[in-house]
């Protein structure tokens, strides 16, 4: 079968690899679909330090890295996999855990201190035509869901449990700050969690223009001051709740014009932010004296380690394409780049890095079978 192997940063090949038989616990998955990740993206061209055990991988390793965002098939099941079978079509919002830390042991698998994203660590991706994965991080696709949908399943989940973890509740005021796909997504899901106004803010006017069609009030920044706009709208008090869906170097959380120091103007005295977007930067400072009078609370969202579960019905990695296939949010818009075969990879990672200026809403999606 054909893989994408990464030789080092910047450079890859296609070589013809093994198919891999599952074990006992694991099955083997047919990739329809894979969708890069910014970070995996900016890992790969060296412009985000990566861990260690990545880099050994990179370097030192096989190279069969990355590709956690993917549609598959699943074509084969070890002896122990009950949950699932031959012909699902599943898509992956959590991690594997490793059972054995006092995070699992005790029942907090989501705060396991050993977890693994697919393709990071010690386990291949979705960058091939076929690759071996546990059982614990899938979750099924519905027939009403597509395969590109599926493959941009993974941010949606991650959402999600952003929002869920942000405790938005019905007649909040919410603020999103950056209009893209995960910014987006927020807003789409606080909206449906019932929150009185969701307001998003971004430059590209194509965005919001997107964010009208979803329901979201737009607002943009080069016209308008962001902060002025929303205490304009709310009488002076300010957001309830304001996610942060901005990366790249930021290095104030209260002054300046830094993304998440707007947010902590435009939020309420009270009120949470919730910063979401990767910094390219190791350190970002502080007033805690104006942090301290404001009283607001900063919320870091468990998405970066998995699900939550909704109860004994559920959880957030099954409820993302339910709500997909019922049309109550819609994640479609930032599917605009299908590429074919993995020989593409490099295309993609220059799109999903650069999407301002081939005009994607969205990261890339390679075509793998379908």
């Amino acid at each position: 079968m054909d893989a994408v192997i990464t030789t080092d940063y910047e450079s890859f090949r296609i070589a013809d690899v093994p198919v891999p038989t599952p074990d006992e616990d694991e099955v083997l998955l047919e990739v329809n679909r894979v969708q890069l990740s910014v970070t995996e993206c900016w890992m790969w061209k060296g412009d985000l330090e990566p861990s260690s055990q990545l880099d050994d991988r990179i370097r030192n390793g096989d190279g069969r890295v990355f590709g956690h965002e993917f549609a598959a098939t699943i074509v084969e099941a070890g002896e122990n996999v009950t949950d699932f079978d031959v012909g699902d079509r599943v898509y992956a919002p959590g991690k594997m855990t490793c059972g054995s830390c006092a995070y699992c042991e005790r029942g907090y698998r989501l705060l396991c201190e050993n977890s693994q994203t697919i393709g990071f660590k010690g386990n291949s991706g979705a960058l091939a035509e076929y690759f071996t994965v546990p059982t614990e991080p899938l979750r099924t696709l519905p027939d009403a869901v597509s395969n590109a949908e599926g493959a941009a399943m993974q941010p949606l989940a991650d959402s999600l449990q952003t929002v869920y973890d942000a405790d938005v509740t019905a007649g909040d005021v919410v603020a999103v700050i950056g209009a893209g796909v995960m910014g987006q997504q927020c807003g789409q899901v606080a909206s449906h969690l019932g929150a009185d106004r969701v307001y998003t803010v971004d430059i590209a006017e194509e965005k919001l223009d997107v964010a009208v069609d979803a329901g979201l009030i737009p607002i943009n920044g080069r016209e308008s001051d962001p902060v002025a706009e929303i205490r304009d709208r709310t009488d002076g008090i300010g957001a309830d709740v304001v996610f942060t869906a901005v990366g790249g170097e930021q290095t104030s959380m209260t002054d300046g014009s830094d993304p998440r120091a707007q947010a902590f103007r435009m939020v309420r005295s009270g009120g949470t932010i919730v910063p979401r977007g990767i910094l390219t930067n190791d350190e970002i400072a502080f007033d805690s004296k104006a942090m301290r009078m404001k009283a607001i609370d900063i919320v870091h969202p468990l998405s970066p380690r998995g699900v939550s579960s909704t109860g004994p019905n559920g959880d957030l990695g099954t409820l993302a394409p339910q709500l997909v296939a019922s049309g109550r949010i819609s994640i479609e818009p930032f599917v605009d780049y299908e590429l074919d075969g993995l020989e593409s990879f490099g295309r993609a990672v220059e799109i999903t890095t650069n999407k301002g200026e081939y005009g994607a809403l969205g990261p890339a999606q390679i075509v793998v079978s379908e």
